[in-house]
């Protein structure tokens, strides 16, 4: 890869994408939940064909295949895919569609929707899986496996150790998100987990890039802690989270994360769409991802930064003949209302037409409204969990440089709020 020019150009931030191998998911709690709830799962993927049965029926599995083809790596394997992907190192099929575009990523500048991009800004959210399995399995082997956390850690953290030792002028930077998990804490526990990780957390992005371009000089033996990487916190209701719970001691931890975020301004990604790994029930997920759930958090703390991500997304519309609430509209009043609420749009951009929906949803609105909607929205991919709906991360880049969305608000969706996002304005 060539050198990168010596100019000021922003850089292009996917604020929601995952660095996660085969070794990471829960997959035992994921198959007891649907082989003990099978009607439940039947009746989602029917109420909502559009999100995946119609895309894993195709072509004898090709999304799911080419999805355990980029799992089955380690993670730092997972990064040069990434970037020789944008780079145009893998050729198209016969009979599949071309590229409209040139490799995005060429003379050591990035290009995308009419724009140069010094850098590629990557926040990998780390899941937390380690929530104990409800269900016990009905084999032998009934012990259900740990899964836990800092083992993810130290696989993100060698990755981008790697990646830098291989690549020192690349042009990726990786700053992850944590996934945090109240439940599966004590109320010290979680003061002292969040401590450990983010006792060096920073908003400064040049001393972030400076970490990150030191991190070749870590050792083997990885102290994950002193990376000093982690650049926010990730939630994900699906797998237990409740962000306003009930029962005093849950709702005081919960309390906890949200103070020790807000007073240390750190951003926070949570699920909201009514798909994704799930193992609780369909009406409790849907409850905990609703972003109604935040509306006392966000009372409590209101400068809390906030992204709900993948714009909420109903694919499914009615339950047993009820219109689902449209919690799109539900995010948008919260950005009104609070000044630091944002939202992204992963994984819901495998969809060319996704962009012209959006496009006219801004239009639609008063323009001032527009103006501040404009502002909180976020690039994001969801890669590689978007591989079972698109073929490519470099596909998924084309169809938002596509798309018909002004080169302005490209601009602004890709570069300058998410950096808002991550570090503040400027």
């Amino acid at each position: 890869m060539k050198e990168r020019p010596q100019v000021d150009m922003p850089a292009f931030y996917d604020v929601h994408c995952h660095l996660m191998n085969l070794s990471h998911p829960a997959f035992v709690s994921i198959i007891e939940s649907m082989r003990h709830r099978p009607r439940e799962v039947i009746y989602s993927q029917l109420a909502s064909f559009d999100y995946l049965a119609s895309s894993l029926l195709k072509r004898g599995g090709e999304h799911l295949r080419n999805l355990l083809a980029v799992m089955d790596n380690d993670c730092a394997d997972i990064l040069f895919l990434m970037e020789d992907d944008l780079a145009g190192q893998f050729s198209v099929s016969k009979g599949n569609r071309a590229f409209k575009e040139e490799p995005p990523l060429r003379d050591g500048v990035f290009h995308m929707a009419g724009q140069e991009f010094s850098s590629i800004v990557l926040t990998p959210l780390v899941m937390d899986f380690s929530t104990p399995a409800s269900l016990t399995p009905d084999t032998y082997y009934k012990r259900p496996p740990r899964k836990p956390i800092d083992a993810q850690i130290i696989d993100v953290m060698y990755a981008i150790r790697k990646y830098v030792e291989a690549r020192p002028e690349g042009m990726l930077r990786v700053y992850p998100f944590l996934g945090v998990n109240t439940k599966n804490h004590s109320l010290e526990g979680l003061a002292r987990f969040l401590d450990t990780w983010f006792s060096k957390y920073t908003r400064d992005e040049a001393v972030l890039e400076r970490r990150f371009r030191a991190a070749a000089r870590h050792g083997t033996e990885i102290e994950a802690q002193d990376f000093g990487l982690f650049a926010g916190i990730k939630l994900y209701p699906p797998l237990g989270f409740d962000p306003w719970p009930d029962d005093p001691e849950e709702r005081e931890k919960v309390d906890l994360l949200y103070s020790f975020a807000e007073s240390r301004r750190i951003p926070i990604t949570t699920h909201c769409d009514d798909q994704g790994y799930r193992i609780l029930s369909l009406e409790e997920s849907l409850l905990y991802t609703a972003p109604s759930r935040y509306e006392a958090a966000l009372e409590q703390h209101p400068d809390l930064v906030l992204n709900f991500a993948h714009m909420g997304k109903r694919h499914i519309r009615a339950i047993r003949g009820k219109e689902q609430a449209d919690w799109r509209k539900e995010i948008f009043d919260f950005i009104r209302r609070y000044p630091n609420v944002y939202t992204d749009f992963s994984f819901v951009g495998v969809e060319p037409q996704f962009y012209e929906e959006l496009a006219k949803v801004l239009a639609d609105l008063d323009p001032d409204d527009a103006r501040n909607i404009a502002r909180k929205i976020l690039f994001g991919s969801d890669f590689s969990i978007n591989l079972l709906k698109i073929r490519s991360y470099r596909d998924y880049m084309e169809y938002f440089s596509q798309g018909p969305l002004a080169d302005e608000l490209k601009l602004s969706f890709c570069a300058r709020n998410p950096r808002n996002f991550l570090f503040g304005e400027r």
